[in-house]
């Protein structure tokens, strides 16, 4: 049995607000809305079995109504939230068996392909498991009208070991009230409207970058650094590691670019998630979206860095990121035409590429006695066919890199071969 819950609950996690329901809006036929992290486990301790996990996440389910909540609806007609009385464990944490590296990757992809079911709790578990070595990986799938990255942090709940605070450690990404724009200063907003078409403008020519299919296909890759070796290469090119990543991104795509029948860009438009909630504490989504234009061409990586620089100055003294925020002063429209306005607006801004680099929030490194040995986030392709989502977590920083296959087939592996390169290169040499 499963209870809806109307529009007048309250600022709860079940009252989904303007950012929450553009991701349901985006979730269209062939372009699902869920992002996922990839756990990767050490080597060492005991190996995870399917029961002990699904034990494990039957304890915890418990623990916040965010983990309850589903969705029924959402694309063609105006959602139904619903908060399910019992969570079927079995349904949402299963096991899939892998081979070597490439088939990791697949299931990885076949899980990003695969939509979440409606109206069961908007989240799954997979026990990702090697048949010829003690290798083993979890992946945690959640859709993004119930959780942005930051705010996803609650769903290491579902798993993670934790001391005597039990829940306290996940409270204020659990159960605080859902993120709201708010209203913002008419001159503030007028600004950052006027800055955001600026922007856009200024990266409109020389652009070539294979355009989002709706195939459903994905295709993906893995990086994974130390993060003190990125803050020395950063250093060495008088950059911060923000911009020396979102640098490195663009001189790899410049010296390994895609290869079609169009000639290669010249300039690509880059969507860059900005969070709203500088307190990072929240339940729901909280981020906007900035732009950045790189150069698709230039091999040179200070002149990248350069850019990148000045690229993220302009966001952060324009606020590019409120230009298409959903405030709450909006006047209110029937749910089709909202879901036309956010597909105008998408097509309107035309993405090429997505670059998101997130810090990580959770103390907590291990499950059931098996220590985290890596942790790899992976976004959404909602309106750009290639998307690089990096998370700083202590000593490591990873980037998972997803791909709309039918665009871009091969590239992800291609792009991730250069990237290495052009940070290797860049490293202070002794």
């Amino acid at each position: 049995m499963s209870a809806a819950v109307g529009a007048g609950a309250g600022p709860t996690v079940t009252d989904f607000g303007p950012s929450d329901h553009t991701y349901l809006h985006s979730d269209a036929p062939g372009v699902p809305a869920h992002w996922a992290m990839l756990l990767d486990l050490a080597d060492e301790g005991p190996a995870l079995t399917l029961d002990a996990l699904r034990e494990r996440v039957g304890e915890r389910v418990g623990w916040f109504d965010l983990f309850r909540v589903g969705v029924r609806g959402g694309f063609a007609r105006e959602p139904e939230i619903v908060l399910a009385d019992d969570v079927v464990i079995a349904d949402h944490v299963t096991e899939s068996l892998f081979a070597d590296d490439a088939g990791l990757r697949r299931l990885i992809e076949s899980q990003l392909e695969e939509p979440l079911p409606q109206p069961q709790p908007y989240w799954h578990i997979t026990l990702l498991t090697s048949t010829r070595t003690s290798r083993q990986s979890i992946l945690l799938k959640v859709h993004h009208s119930l959780s942005d990255g930051i705010a996803g942090a609650a769903f290491a709940g579902l798993l993670a070991d934790v001391g005597a605070d039990g829940p306290r450690e996940f409270d204020r990404f659990a159960t605080s009230p859902r993120f709201r724009v708010g209203t913002v200063d008419p001159e503030l907003l007028a600004a950052s409207r006027t800055a955001f078409e600026r922007q856009w403008a200024a990266g409109d020519e020389g652009r070539s970058w294979p355009a989002l299919t709706g195939s459903g296909r994905r295709e993906t890759a893995l990086y994974s650094a130390s993060t003190r070796e990125l803050r020395r290469a950063a250093r060495h090119h008088g950059a911060s590691v923000h911009e020396f990543l979102i640098a490195a991104i663009g001189r790899a795509v410049s010296v390994a670019p895609p290869v079609t029948d169009e000639p290669q860009a010249q300039n690509i438009r880059v969507t860059l998630p900005v969070t709203l909630d500088p307190s990072f504490r929240h339940t729901g989504n909280a981020v906007g979206l900035s732009l950045l234009n790189l150069p698709g061409d230039s091999a040179d990586l200070d002149v990248q860095i350069e850019r990148a620089r000045a690229e993220l100055a302009i966001t952060e003294t324009e606020r590019l990121e409120l230009a298409l925020a959903p405030v709450d002063d909006a006047p209110p429209m029937p749910w089709a035409d909202q879901r036309a306005l956010v597909a105008e607006s998408m097509k309107r801004m035309s993405p090429d590429i997505h670059i998101g680099i997130n810090p990580g929030f959770t103390r907590s490194r291990s499950v059931l006695g098996r220590d985290f040995a890596g942790m790899t986030p992976f976004s959404p392709l909602l309106g750009y066919s290639f998307s690089i989502t990096g998370l700083i977590l202590g000593s490591r920083t990873s980037l998972g890199v997803v791909a709309d296959r039918s665009a871009l087939p091969g590239y992800p592996g291609t792009f991730v071969d250069a990237l290495s390169a052009v940070i290797a290169e860049a490293a202070p040499v002794g």
